[in-house]
């Protein structure tokens, strides 16, 4: 483990990215300068939406309905501007998302059909901040969710055969980014990237309720920089499974692993 933040610089570009976010806004409050950068350098970036958003609202005259529809519109716009190549919805009820086994399929099946290098989520670990904010459960839940995907439900073949029946081969992932407070030791220079992630984050009208994010997630950004040298910064706890330059995914498919996963 790192005891200071480093700054990320990589191998190469990823070819394939895949965000696994409990509520739309969770990507763009945390990781959207990051996923910017990523389309800019040429990597294919497509989100998985957990749940449907239908509960982040206090307007009494709002309806649940309602809300998913805006909610999507709100996401969709957000990704369009990040260039995000597509958006998928499991559509799980906001505030009730769990790690049960079929949501646990669910997400290693999208992990198996789009074959990701590198899959961005939320931190599982992460219950409260020291600004005393306390972690929705859904934060919690996508990210354990995808530590189940990952290991064992995408990369081990007789996990499900019916995923094999589907056509769904196993995947390993290269590498695993856990996006928290700002608490992670891996910070990504956001400095060119930071103005298209505020107007993502202000396709959230909804979320925002005529809050302008930009001077809050600046000064953020800037704390996080100034740990690494850089103007503004995002901060990620990044898991490596093997290195990039050993070649492209498929490449390295019949290959071992340098640190075999337990078969169950």
């Amino acid at each position: 483990m790192n005891d200071r933040p480093i700054l990320w610089e990589p191998v190469r570009p990823f070819s394939r990215a895949l965000v696994v976010i409990a509520h739309p806004d969770d990507a763009e409050f945390g990781s959207a300068g990051t996923i910017a950068g990523w389309v800019a350098a040429g990597t294919d970036v497509r989100y998985l939406v957990c749940t449907d958003g239908a509960s982040g609202s206090a307007d009494p005259a709002m309806t649940r309905e309602r809300l998913t529809g805006l909610r999507q519109t709100e996401q969709q716009a957000a990704c369009d501007l990040l260039g995000v190549s597509g958006v998928e919805w499991l559509g799980e009820l906001d505030g009730y998302l769990e790690p049960t086994v079929p949501l646990r399929r669910a997400v290693a099946a999208a992990i198996r059909r789009h074959r990701p290098e590198v899959v961005l989520t939320l931190d599982p670990q992460v219950r409260w901040s020291e600004t005393g904010y306390v972690n929705h459960p859904d934060h919690r839940a996508v990210g354990d969710l995808v530590l189940h995907a990952i290991n064992p439900a995408a990369s081990t073949r007789l996990w499900d055969p019916t995923l094999i029946e589907e056509g769904l081969e196993p995947w390993d992932v290269a590498e695993l980014w856990l996006s928290s407070f700002g608490d992670g030791m891996d910070r990504v220079d956001v400095t060119a990237t930071f103005d298209r992630k505020i107007a993502a984050l202000r396709c959230h009208a909804s979320q925002l309720n005529g809050w302008d994010p930009e001077a809050r997630m600046r000064a953020l950004a800037a704390e996080r920089g100034a740990d690494v040298g850089v103007p503004l910064a995002e901060a990620f706890t990044v898991l490596r499974f093997r290195a990039l330059d050993e070649g492209g995914s498929e490449s390295l498919r019949d290959k071992p692993p340098t640190n075999p996963k337990p078969q169950r």
